[in-house]
Parts: C-alpha cells; structure tokens; sequence
C-alpha cells in the first residue's frame, strides 16, 4: 500500500539513515491534507483530524484454473522410465498360469460368443468385452473354446489367451503414466507426481487385475484418462472455446462414456466431474465482465460435451452389441418374444392371436417372464370364503394354465 506516511517502526524508532520528514509535510497532514495512495487501496485514517480519500474499483471476478503444464526434457524422462517399469511389472510370466483363472471363465466366454455372433445376456456393458473380442479375433482365437469352468488347459485347446491377457496389461501399464500425467496438469511437482504414478505402478491389486481377462483393466484406464483429460481441461481455462479447449473437453466426455460402457462403476464419474462443474459454472456467476449470453455458452458447451458425449458413446457401444449379437442363444428365452424373432436361427412365433368363444389358452407374465396364470377349483372352509377357483401364478405349465 503506498502511503505518505513516516516511515518508523511501532515503538517510534526511525531506521538509520532515514531523514527526517520535512516540518512543512508536516504540517500539511496536520491541516487535513490526504496522502497519496494508489487507486484500489484503502489509506488509513489521519490520527488527528483528517479523514482519508478511499479509492475502491469495481470487483472482478479472477478465475481460479491450473497453471498451463508446460512438459519438460526431465518429465519426458521420468514418464519413460515409469512406463517401462509398469510394463515390465504387468507382462512379466503373463503365460502363467496358462490355464482359466477366477471370472475369465465368464469374459472369455462372452468374447467367443461375440465372435460366433450369439447371443448372451450379461448385467456389464459390452465394449470391454468387446476388446477383448477384437484383440481374440487378431491373435486367431475362433470363438469355439468356451471358458465352462476355473482351470482349464488354454495350451491344449490352442487359445491366444496371452494376447488376450495382454491387452489388460498394457491398459494397466498406461494408468501409470496417465497418473503421472495427471497429477502435474494439476500444478503439483515433478517429485510428487512420480510418487504418485509409483504408487500406482506398484500397487498389488491394479497389477493383478491387469494380468487377467477381466474387466476392471479397462475400466481403470478409461476412468484415470477421464480424469487426465478434464486436468488439461483446467489449465487451458484461459483460453475459453478455443480448439485445445473443446478438445480436452470433449476427450472428457468420451472417455468417461467409455468408462461407463465397461463397467456401471464408472458411473462415480459422473459427481466427480459434475459437482466440478458446477462449482465452475457457479464462480462465473461472479464474473461480472462475463455476460449472460457468454455464461450461457459456457453452460451450453458443457452440457454437450459432459451430457450429451457420454450418453451418445454409450447408446452407441450397445447399438455395436446388438448388432455383432445376431444369432440366438440360450439367453434370449428370457426377452420379448418381438425381440428372439429378430435373432438369426430363432423360433419363429406370432405374437398377435384371434382368441375366440371357447379357445384354450395359457398366458404368462409379461414382467417377470416367470410365471403362468393359474387356477383351478378350491373349496375355501372358512365362512367369509368365496367358494371359488383359486387364481394365482405357477412356475410351471400345466393342464390348468
């Protein structure tokens, strides 16, 4: 703060070599003079007599965003190094055991049936499963080894199955420089994001995971490079609808639907980037040189790229597993019968009937699928009793369904 003010320290002692202030600046703070003070600050008021001249600008609202991560020779060492070490870690004895281990008997299976185009059913969304379809149709896997139980021999059936143990490990191995990556797009230094990505390229369950055909390799990269992109979001936060901007924006958006179309876990995204940007769009509230149709944009570009993107992604994954799933299968006698007759091989049935006076029929839930209407004579001995047939629902067919 600039102020004409002596220059003494709180017990009223000058520092050597100070001059003294001239008698007639004295004397004209005594007579109410104001000191000078630069425009924004606040000048105390004089002791005696005087009262300060206070100069207070209009507010501005100063965005809060991550500095712009400009990537050093010694990052691009360290980020070498740390991916080499993960890759080492993941893919060394991938071989082994060369047999079916915990739920690959189920993701194996589900990339065999991709590739004979049958149809399955399986409460996970499809698209890593659909990986490791596509990695297993590279490395010449044909689909006919079905995964049935924990410990059979890959060898002696001739499947790819480290190509397709490979894959996971290579995601896993890519976590790691994304974490690193990741943490210095959020300011922190070089020495603390190696840290970070060593703790991750270390860790005994993401390796394990990763060594396997499973799911959770896949989900874990789509949701650390979700997390990458929105950190590089940040710092270009400056330089607001320009093409890096809606780039790391949009990335944002598509990787957390990919990240959603592997496993429903990832949908924890959705908070963490949404109250994120809430936050952010409530701040430039306060940004009185942004204008309403600005801020409107703002919300606009967000709502497409972190709605709209991820929605899309994900309707469009399943609309690639319906259309690779083409032929039927033991899972589909339990949907509609609209939908089994669109499958290839499916028995064909007419859903539409004329039911007339007399007609036999059997019905069954249209909801659970389950159970048959049925009824049949019950002599309730109660005396608030009907004396009517019982109806109710079984699980089986028989002559009174």
């Amino acid at each position: 703060m600039t102020v004409g003010m002596d220059q003494a320290d709180r017990h009223g002692h000058r520092p050597k070599g100070h001059s003294m202030q001239s008698a007639s600046s004295r004397g004209r703070r005594e007579k109410g003079a104001a000191p000078k003070i630069s425009k924004g600050d606040f000048a105390p008021k004089d002791t005696e007599n005087s009262s300060a001249v206070v100069s207070i600008e209009t507010f501005k609202y100063t965005p809060a965003y991550f500095a712009r991560w400009k990537v050093s020779a010694s990052d691009w060492l360290l980020l070498l190094v740390i991916s080499m070490a993960a890759v080492i870690i993941r893919c060394y004895k991938l071989s082994n055991p060369a047999n079916v281990v915990f739920d690959e008997v189920h993701f194996g299976k589900f990339a065999g049936k991709y590739l004979n185009s049958t149809y399955f059913f399986d409460l996970h969304p499809p698209l890593a499963k659909m990986m490791f379809a596509a990695v297993g149709r590279l490395a010449g896997y044909d689909g006919v080894f079905d995964f049935k139980s924990i410990g059979l021999d890959y060898i002696a059936a001739n499947v790819p199955y480290v190509a397709m143990r490979l894959m996971p490990a290579l995601l896993g191995a890519a976590t790691v420089p994304a974490t690193y990556a990741t943490v210095r797009a959020c300011g922190y230094a070089m020495d603390t994001a190696a840290l970070a990505a060593l703790l991750v390229c270390v860790e005994n369950g993401l390796v394990t995971q990763s060594r396997l055909i499973l799911l959770d390799s896949p989900l874990v990269f789509f949701t650390v490079l979700t997390l990458l992109c929105w950190s590089m979001f940040w710092t270009v936060q400056d330089r607001p609808f320009s093409r890096t901007w809606w780039a790391w924006l949009l990335a944002t958006g598509l990787t957390m639907g990919c990240a959603a179309s592997c496993k429903w876990v990832a949908l924890f995204l959705i908070p963490t980037i949404g109250l994120s940007t809430l936050h952010d769009l409530w701040d430039k509230i306060a940004d009185q040189s942004l204008s309403p149709a600005r801020w409107s944009m703002h919300f606009g570009a967000r709502a497409i790229a972190l709605i709209c993107v991820p929605v899309a992604v994900y309707i469009g994954w399943f609309y690639v597993h319906f259309a690779m799933l083409s032929t039927t299968g033991g899972d589909a006698a339990a949907l509609s019968p609209e939908f089994q007759v669109t499958l290839d091989g499916a028995k064909q049935m007419v859903t539409d009937r004329d039911v007339y006076y007399g007609s036999e029929i059997r019905m069954r839930t249209t909801n659970a699928r389950s159970g048959f209407l049925h009824s049949h004579l019950h002599p309730w001995q109660h005396d608030k009793g009907s004396g009517q047939q019982q109806v109710t629902i079984y699980s089986y067919a028989d002559a009174n369904n």
